[in-house]
């Protein structure tokens, strides 16, 4: 099957579509290095997609039988070799594979009251974060022999916490909430405290992601907003107030119009770029960062635009999640899943 993206600048993007989940599919992600894209969704499975060609992926492993009911979020750790998935039956599961085996789940975390949300692996692959409907964030210690202990519960989120995300490079953690705002959290003598919280959202955040810097992040929300989001440090140039020596994050450039309904995805390509959101309206866009200008005041005006777009990119139903290729191999491949139980494999391509 392909469908073409509507053309904005001669864009436009290849669909392949792969079957196998009995029930919606919440989330997909690629493994560090591409070779794998995992799935999971209602029919309570994760599924591992491996390619046999740039134009055929077959699914090679059904991680089933831990989870009573839909998983949520999935997460690769850093070196590929574990898998974390978050799930609506309250617990956290750590799958891993031994050579020549095939996956299982080595381990079970709990501690959520009721649903977990979003599993998000540091990259320095020593410290897990999950989230749930309970308004709290656990980070977790990532231990030999999958032991896992928790260093800290995190309850100043008001709502139900939607997703966390960890910086790119540092140990810093990203939440979003039902409550309407992002909360940025760190690390200080072993104990973790919120050093900003992001207010702008009118609804519900449902998806951040950051930049390959982590100097960025972009947020997607039930309002129909993009916004998007630059860390400013203490004595900034810009003349941005900090406080208590802490950076301070603004929101710099804010996109309605593009969605009709809540957006419930984002991903921010660490190859090239570009920005992908999904949500109720089944639709994907594209976003490109235009060239930043400053003005006299010193004040910097950065701004995006919409490069290329799909409608009914999985037919009449919500697309629930979508994510860039994660290396310079296929940096233009985009994954998505749907409400229709179809994972689909996107090419951005250029004329």
């Amino acid at each position: 099957m392909i469908l073409f993206f509507q053309p904005v600048r001669s864009i436009f993007i290849h669909c392949y579509d792969y079957l196998g989940h009995t029930d919606r599919v919440w989330s997909v992600a690629w493994s560090p290095n591409g070779n794998l894209l995992a799935s999971c969704g209602g029919d309570k499975t994760v599924r591992l997609w491996a390619s046999t060609s740039d134009k055929e992926w077959i699914c090679t492993n059904v991680l089933e039988g831990t989870h009573k009911r839909t998983i949520r979020s999935i997460s690769w750790s850093p070196d590929g070799r574990q898998l974390a998935t978050a799930s609506f039956d309250s617990l956290v599961g750590i799958w891993g594979q031994e050579e020549g085996e095939d996956y299982e789940c080595v381990a079970t975390l709990e501690g959520h009251e009721n649903e977990a949300k979003s599993v998000s692996w540091a990259k320095s692959g020593t410290l897990l974060a999950t989230c749930g409907r309970d308004k709290s964030i656990w980070i977790w210690e990532v231990g030999t022999d999958n032991d896992f202990e928790c260093l800290s519960v995190l309850q100043e989120h008001t709502q139900d916490v939607k997703m966390v995300m960890w910086h790119p490079t540092k140990e810093i953690l990203a939440s979003a909430s039902y409550d309407d705002t992002i909360k940025i959290w760190k690390e200080d003598d072993d104990d973790w405290y919120c050093s900003d919280t992001l207010k702008g959202h009118e609804s519900t955040i449902w998806a951040i992601d950051f930049d390959k810097t982590g100097e960025y992040l972009v947020s997607g929300s039930d309002d129909k907003a993009l916004k998007f989001w630059r860390c400013f440090p203490p004595d900034n140039r810009e003349g941005i107030i900090t406080d208590r020596n802490e950076p301070k994050w603004k929101c710099i450039c804010t996109l309605s119009g593009h969605h009709q309904r809540c957006i419930y995805s984002v991903s921010w390509s660490k190859v090239h770029g570009r920005i992908a959101s999904s949500g109720g309206d089944n639709t994907v866009r594209v976003f490109e960062q235009e060239e930043s200008t400053i003005s006299d005041d010193m004040t910097d005006t950065t701004n995006f635009s919409m490069i290329a777009s799909v409608t009914s990119a999985h037919g009449v139903v919500d697309v629930n999640c979508v994510q860039w290729y994660p290396t310079d191999k296929h940096p233009n491949w985009l994954a998505t899943a749907g409400d229709d139980g179809i994972v689909r494999i996107w090419q951005l391509v250029e004329e």
